[in-house]
């Protein structure tokens, strides 16, 4: 619905022959470009074989760790895709040299990530800086930090900087406004907005006890009275929380360029 009902917005001409979606997760949008691409390839990749069974024949789920020496041979690929990838990736720049390797001269690669920071225009949130919009970032900031994957790779131009480095060009960088709740005069954003609120506020809870418990050695009842106090902030319209996810895509050159 962001995209305006696109799965993608690399500016691909022709049709993709072979397509990986690294990090599948439920397969979704896999399954999309099988029945948008029906002569295409489609590979989705993951650790967890969470995936349905019941698929376009042109698609198929590998289990696969994007981190280790990736088994597919060079210039296999015309079109690589990654999202929400953020907090689960030790090396961000040897991701995107294994997916240039992979892909072929001429090929895209495109990477949509969130931020982690809820933000606000209105003084009283914006101006404050123990919010807690700012002390959820901050401590899951550090969390992933401690983990040696960090959640802010879609900050900062960090995506454009890497892919750049990995050898692509044509790198264009995307940040999107997206708002939490239904508090948005657009008719889209309002509804996008109602989504996201609901994944928000269902995962609040999951992210957090894993994050916190075990990670920053929080109490049980410290990581409740935290995420309650971040649930009642996101549930209020009146300060109109948002996040900004990022999403770049970037050409491999052809041999001549």
């Amino acid at each position: 619905m962001l995209l305006g009902d696109q799965l993608y917005e690399a500016p691909i001409k022709e049709p993709p022959t072979r397509v990986m979606d690294v990090g599948t997760g439920t397969g979704i949008w896999a399954i999309d470009m099988a029945d948008m691409f029906p002569s295409a390839e489609i590979i989705g990749t993951d650790i967890s074989p969470i995936q349905p069974t019941w698929v376009p024949p042109n698609c198929m789920f590998h289990i696969e760790d994007a981190q280790l020496e990736w088994t597919y041979p060079p210039e296999h690929f015309d079109f690589i895709h990654i999202r929400a990838l953020y907090g689960s990736i030790s090396d961000w720049s040897e991701l995107y040299k294994q997916a240039f390797t992979a892909m072929k001269p001429g090929g895209w690669i495109e990477d949509f990530e969130f931020n982690i920071t809820l933000m606000s225009d209105v003084p009283e949130v914006r101006d404050d800086p123990k919010h807690i919009f700012k002390r959820w970032s901050e401590v899951f900031t550090e969390a992933g930090e401690r983990m040696g994957r960090t959640l802010l790779i879609g900050t900062g131009g960090q995506m454009r900087k890497l892919m750049q480095e990995a050898g692509f060009i044509n790198v264009v960088e995307k940040n999107y406004k997206v708002p939490s709740g239904k508090w948005s005069s657009d008719p889209v954003l309002k509804e996008v907005g109602a989504y996201n609120l609901a994944f928000l506020d269902e995962s609040l809870e999951g992210f957090a006890l894993f994050m916190l418990k075990e990670i920053m050695d929080w109490d049980y009842i410290e990581v409740q009275v935290f995420v309650s106090e971040m649930r009642k902030a996101i549930n209020n319209p009146k300060i109109r929380p948002y996040y900004i996810l990022t999403n770049v895509f970037a050409r491999k050159p052809e041999a001549w360029e």
